[in-house]
């Protein structure tokens, strides 16, 4: 890391595993939507319903499932993001601390659409793992493009069904 003129340390130029950084930001770690009291009266009900149906029916297991997850759906939806800083090096790809090799990873692809979908979507070798989406916010996606180009494949992907339902969910 360095220090710069005000004493304080620079992230955008710490390494990444032993490589040096070529690129670097600073980010939320996801897009924030605040959720208006209709939003929370909807999902209350609705999760209510579905607690109240299992109930009736005696599928109480059921019932105390569902009702955990309108609990973590809450807690999730009045969530704040963290500001992470992200970057690239000659090795891999840091999040927050979080080092993702090169080595260990297959392809990208770069979802823009603006104004709050900006991320790279990075497919693991493994095919059991999920994708992992970094967002990027203002930085630009052509730069960032070639920057992975030269150490990934690009290719094509489609958004999930569970981040497109999420995403219009405003979640």
């Amino acid at each position: 890391m360095d220090i710069n003129a005000q004493g304080k340390i620079d992230n955008r130029f710490h390494s990444v595993g032993k490589g040096k950084i070529i690129l670097s930001w600073e980010t939320e770690e996801f897009t924030y939507h605040p959720k208006s009291k209709i939003w929370f009266l909807i999902g209350g009900l609705f999760f209510f319903l579905i607690v109240g149906y299992f109930i009736l029916t005696e599928e109480i297991i059921t019932a105390i499932t569902f009702l955990l997850l309108g609990v973590t759906v809450y807690l999730f939806s009045i969530k704040k993001p963290r500001k992470i800083v992200c970057s690239i090096g000659h090795n891999g790809i840091s999040v927050d601390n979080f080092i993702y090799s090169f080595k260990d990873l297959d392809s990208f692809w770069i979802f823009f659409e603006p104004p709050d979908f900006k991320v790279i979507s990075l497919k693991h070798k493994k095919a059991y793992l999920p994708h992992i989406q970094i967002p990027f916010d203002d930085e630009d996606p052509v730069l960032i493009r070639k920057t992975l180009m030269q150490f990934l494949k690009e290719e094509d992907q489609d958004e999930g069904f569970s981040d497109r339902l999420a995403r219009y969910l405003k979640f």
